[in-house]
């Protein structure tokens, strides 16, 4: 059945690839500025989910919109279950793209756009699998529900509120990872983080941290931090060269770039550019913001503009796996925990807000994880403003549906199935037995969440394939 559905696949090129450049148009960052009913994460997102339910309807399929929060695209019958769960949403787009994030443009085989990746291309690609079922009239014995949401970047309220009002399956996969497949994922612990104003008694003779911005998703890396600080009124003439000469040096110590301006009345502008990465690989990346306020620390700063730019300097810069937050841990299943720093902002007036992106073991205890930052906050002389929490997922490797993708996976590349973890959160951990399948190959770079995403077109093809074998072989 490989040759078969590999084929069918390819006889689908051209179409595909036209209606991929159409569906990565539409900006479906999530804008809550623009959402009404019907429209809970804003017009963006739910003009990606009506194209996705469209194209189901004008191909003869069941089609329900759940209230703008999630749809549903069906084929067959019969009282089990079978579930496809992809997302529409993306994550904000940042600076230095070659072409336009949502002007979608093909070089050399790939296909650059916020989306092309995570996960607009394997979603298309998953739908086109299940269009390729219904046309092969291949007799099934289970209901095959292809389930879109459109919150997955930011809250999961899209699959929460599914589940309020629909039958989430319990069997299934996610194409949003990588091959062979993904059985263990950690969990999150997404707490806001939230620093008063405190008052200082010698305001004159410090720096003054005015403003402090750096990131906008709390699952990326931030690639640019931007701080606005008052020079104290009583300086010595030579200031300017030392600030000056200091952030150069630092810079190129760092190997890394940003630019610092400096008026006659004492307003320092400091912008500095890091590296995004994905969230749950923070090493991977430069945390523009954490590193800037490890540079401001070399002034004198005091009361919360030294709580806050302390906290991102000295605790949160580069402790990747929470050693100084008190809460590092590791099991055999998925590694290490992670710690992500996503979105700092400080007002001198309003105080100061860290959110952060935790990413605890598959098999480490939330509960016990969440007393220990709660405690680690409270000695810092921070608070919890905010806290989000989503559970670890793993799936034994003698579960049927492992046992059905490893042969239908091994079938198709004849490589074997070695079963991975992941510190990302997809939709698979809201089935009992569902897995993250794809679409990214071994060896191949992943570029969610990072400038220039792209997508391999002939990947996304053979993914295909194997995504219709897959869904055949689960629902027979």
């Amino acid at each position: 059945m490989k040759d078969y559905w590999q084929q069918q696949a390819l006889l689908h090129r051209d179409g595909f690839v036209k209606e991929l450049h159409s569906f990565l148009s539409i900006n479906s960052i999530e804008d809550m500025s623009t959402a009404a009913e019907g429209k809970p994460f804003g017009e963006g997102v739910a003009a990606a989910l009506e194209y996705m339910l469209a194209r189901g309807e004008s191909d003869g399929f069941h089609t329900r919109n759940v209230d703008g929060y999630a749809g549903v695209i069906e084929y067959g019958e019969g009282e089990e279950e079978i579930g496809v769960l992809v997302h529409v949403d993306v994550v904000t787009v940042g600076e230095g793209w070659t072409t336009p994030p949502f002007e979608p443009n093909v070089r050399g085989g790939r296909i650059y756009a916020r989306g092309a990746i995570d996960d607009k291309g394997p979603a298309l690609a998953a739908y086109y699998a299940l269009k390729m079922v219904k046309d092969s009239g291949l007799a099934l014995t289970k209901k095959v529900r292809l389930i879109i949401g459109g919150d997955e970047e930011s809250g999961w309220l899209c699959m929460k509120h599914f589940a309020l009002h629909d039958k989430v399956p319990q069997i299934g996969f996610s194409p949003d990872s990588s091959f062979p497949m993904t059985h263990a994922e950690k969990g999150q612990i997404n707490p806001t983080l939230a620093l008063p104003v405190q008052v200082s008694s010698n305001a004159d003779a410090c720096f003054q941290l005015l403003s402090f911005q750096s990131g906008d998703q709390g699952n990326s890396v931030p690639e640019l931090a931007r701080a606005a600080v008052k020079a104290p009124q009583k300086t010595s003439p030579e200031w300017q060269r030392e600030v000056k000469s200091g952030w150069e040096a630092f810079l190129e110590a760092q190997a890394t770039t940003g630019e610092l301006e400096i008026t006659k009345a004492g307003d320092l502008t400091f912008v500095l550019h890091g590296k995004p990465a994905h969230g749950m690989v923070p090493q991977n990346g430069v945390n523009a913001g954490t590193l800037l306020a490890a540079f401001l620390l070399s002034l004198d700063f005091e009361a919360s503009d030294y709580s806050f730019l302390s906290l991102l300097g000295e605790v949160l810069h580069e402790d990747f796996y929470g050693e100084r937050l008190h809460v590092a841990c590791e099991d055999e299943v998925s590694g290490k925990l992670t710690v992500n720093a996503g979105i700092l902002r400080y007002d001198r007036l309003e105080g100061g807000s860290v959110r952060l992106n935790i990413r605890y073991p598959a098999t480490v205890s939330c509960e016990e994880y969440v007393e220990k930052l709660t405690q680690r906050v409270d000695e810092l002389g921070w608070t919890i403003s905010n806290l989000r929490t989503s559970k670890s997922h793993y799936v034994p490797k003698d579960r049927p549906v492992i046992q059905t993708l490893s042969r239908v996976y091994e079938e198709h590349t004849g490589l074997p199935a070695h079963l991975l973890s992941s510190g990302g959160a997809t939709y698979a951990k809201i089935m009992s037995e569902g897995v993250a399948f794809g679409p990214l190959f071994p060896g191949k770079e992943s570029m969610a969440h990072l400038t220039d995403e792209y997508a391999d077109i002939n990947d996304l093809l053979r993914a295909m394939g194997i995504y219709a074998h897959a869904i055949a072989e689960l629902a027979k």
